[in-house]
């Protein structure tokens, strides 16, 4: 049975590391930390966002000596507004998947602009944001203790996958926009571009390129009672690469008394569903995600888990075009979507 688990997952790794890229590392609650999959979102928010994620993907897995080798992911990610248009944010990863491994850092900066007149009622107002990031890759391909595909069926070895030990450390750059208002926010992110390809062993008629990313993001706010007690917020993030299918992800989360929540989410290149749950204390949040088991493999995992723990430095309130605290709590805080037109105002509630 591990034979086979192992089988398994090298299939898989090789599948989505491919030829010509390493993948990206999967995020099940992005919705809760935009800044990962869009570096844009530096700044927009009034406080410093802080936050740590452990994911531990496909559970269960192990090597022919008993050893888990579940793919791993470690992530810390900040950003923060500096003035009313510049904002900063960095992050730092490690994703482990097999023999394949790889530690990042990104430092990016932001640009944003409010494209409403002055005049116009706060909840109404629209921004932009725009994004430069510079991304420092440490790769690492270790395949001395572990069989690969070829190994175990006794074929010959893989030209492009040695079986050595290979590291090497390249740059890549990230460039993002970023379109945001109190309900509503959508972006685009472009990540891996301009990288040279790895120089680890290979076939001289092989290159291990890294490929480039593409993201899409967008969600927004929908009050489900006149208190706002209960809020809406379904969300769709697209990936895809020049050699890929396009990955979806479609979430949707149910908020209550403005710090707790509840979700579901579907990706459709896997085919595997996820569960959110979370709540906020004060400053402090706490969420959890599980996956279930991704298509033809559920009888060799128990599916996958992530933890997010975080918390909200109220550091920067006083700069212009960004939003109120945390997004689930700002719409709450807003002008009463349900209020009548004659009792407008042009103040927020106790949020301003």
């Amino acid at each position: 049975m591990n034979k086979i688990k192992f089988s398994i997952l090298l299939s898989l790794l090789f599948f989505t590391a491919g030829l010509k890229a390493q993948q990206l590392p999967v995020y099940t609650q992005y919705v809760f930390n935009e800044y990962m999959m869009n570096p844009a979102v530096a700044g927009t928010v009034d406080h410093v966002p802080i936050r740590l994620t452990y994911r531990d993907q496909w559970t269960g897995f192990t090597d022919m000596s008993g050893n888990n080798i579940a793919p791993k992911t470690f992530t810390f990610s900040a950003h923060t507004p500096i003035s009313d248009k510049l904002g900063l944010g960095g992050f730092v990863y490690s994703d482990v998947t097999g023999p394949i491994s790889q530690t990042a850092a990104q430092l990016s900066y932001s640009w944003r602009a409010c494209l409403s007149k002055q005049s116009c009622f706060c909840e109404r107002k629209k921004f932009i944001s725009l994004s430069y990031g510079t991304r420092f890759t440490q790769f690492a391909y270790d395949d001395t203790q572990t069989t690969n595909w070829n190994e175990f069926f006794g074929l010959e070895s893989d030209p492009v996958l040695p079986n050595v030990i290979e590291t090497d450390l390249f740059v890549s750059h990230t460039v993002a926009s970023y379109f945001y208002t109190e309900y509503v926010y959508l972006g685009f992110t472009g990540q891996n571009l301009f990288a040279r390809p790895l120089k680890i062993k290979s076939d001289p008629l092989f290159e291990n390129i890294i490929t480039p990313e593409y993201n899409f993001i967008a969600g927004a706010y929908f009050p489900l009672s006149e208190d706002k007690a209960f809020g809406f917020e379904p969300s769709v993030l697209t990936k895809t690469t020049n050699w890929s299918e396009t990955q979806i992800d479609v979430s949707a989360r149910v908020i209550y008394l403005n710090n707790v929540w509840a979700g579901v989410s579907y990706r459709t290149a896997e085919k595997a569903y996820a569960f959110l749950f979370g709540f906020e204390m004060g400053d402090m949040f706490i969420g959890y995600g599980y996956d279930t088991a991704v298509e033809g493999i559920s009888n060799y995992t128990g599916g996958t888990h992530e933890i997010a723990i975080g918390v909200n430095l109220a550091a920067f309130s006083k700069f212009q075009n960004v939003r109120l605290k945390s997004r689930f709590k700002n719409r709450r805080m807003l002008l009463n979507p349900f209020r009548r037109e004659g009792n407008r105002t042009d103040r927020r509630g106790s949020g301003s």
